[in-house]
């Protein structure tokens, strides 16, 4: 089966799609500024270069030329995964920004593919047998060496990195991360309508309780007291070995007291 280079993009585009406001929203620019950079990327990257040529080319057509670059203090904040403002200011993190080195290496049919590594996505670049590690921070070649020590800055001296660590990511696992990361933005920032809109879009369909539970953690920030409870709830009932239930039965307790004062406020 075809490896999907876009996935990732494709989710930034749902990102964009699920929070921006209606009035606001303008797929078809979006697609001409990304087309864009693609037309430009085949203008200035010779056909007839080999791949390890092309990807050094591409890498810094993105970060040089065009001046794609992650900002140290701000790089967390949620609009760094909003596509207008990732491609109309250049800045991103490092999960949008390897999103879009992706996208192009695919339509490049440049052989780039994502790693789910534990501190932040790193992508890998295999040409005639050869691995490459990029880190899309800043576009740089980033050594095994350093990855491990990335490694065990997360996790503790002498904590052994695992050659799935390396791997190409698991789709499916590399799109929760982003999920997960994007709501985590959006919430931090007490961004609750958004937020709210996002794990709805998230929700169509399917039934899932970590999307549940960040649901109701919004209603909670709302004030929606009954609902987040439900949601609450439902989660801890779903996942009673999760590190987060325990907390959440406090939180809980806490809400069925906010809730308690609103029903008496009323009568």
């Amino acid at each position: 089966m075809k490896y999907d280079q876009k996935a990732l993009y494709a989710e930034l585009t749902h990102f964009y799609l699920s929070i921006c406001e209606k009035e606001q929203l303008d797929e078809p620019r979006i697609r001409g500024l990304v087309g864009s950079l693609v037309r430009k990327a085949r203008q200035a990257i010779p056909e007839e270069w080999d791949d390890k040529a092309k990807i050094h080319q591409l890498l810094q057509l993105f970060y040089g030329d065009w001046g794609f670059h992650c900002d140290a203090d701000n790089y967390f904040y949620a609009r760094n995964l909003y596509l207008p403002y990732i491609l109309e200011e250049r800045e991103g993190m490092p999960v949008s920004l390897g999103a879009l080195i992706l996208y192009l290496a695919a339509s490049l049919k440049l052989p780039i593919y994502p790693v789910n590594f534990p501190t932040q996505l790193i992508l890998r670049a295999e040409v005639d047998g050869e691995v490459a590690f990029i880190d899309p921070w800043s576009g740089k070649y980033i050594s095994v060496d350093e990855l491990k020590k990335l490694y065990e800055g997360a996790f503790g001296f002498g904590a052994q990195i695992q050659p799935e660590d390396l791997a190409r990511a698991d789709i499916p696992m590399l799109t929760a991360r982003f999920r997960q990361l994007a709501k985590n933005a959006l919430i931090r920032e007490e961004q609750n309508d958004l937020a709210f809109n996002y794990i709805q879009f998230l929700l169509a369909g399917r039934k899932d309780p970590y999307d549940i539970r960040d649901r109701g953690l919004v209603l909670a920030q709302m004030g929606a007291y009954p609902s987040a409870i439900e949601d609450l709830e439902y989660f801890v009932d779903q996942c009673p070995n999760d590190p987060t239930s325990s907390l959440l039965k406090t939180q809980l307790l806490e809400l069925k007291g906010e809730a308690l004062k609103d029903a008496k406020s009323i009568h």
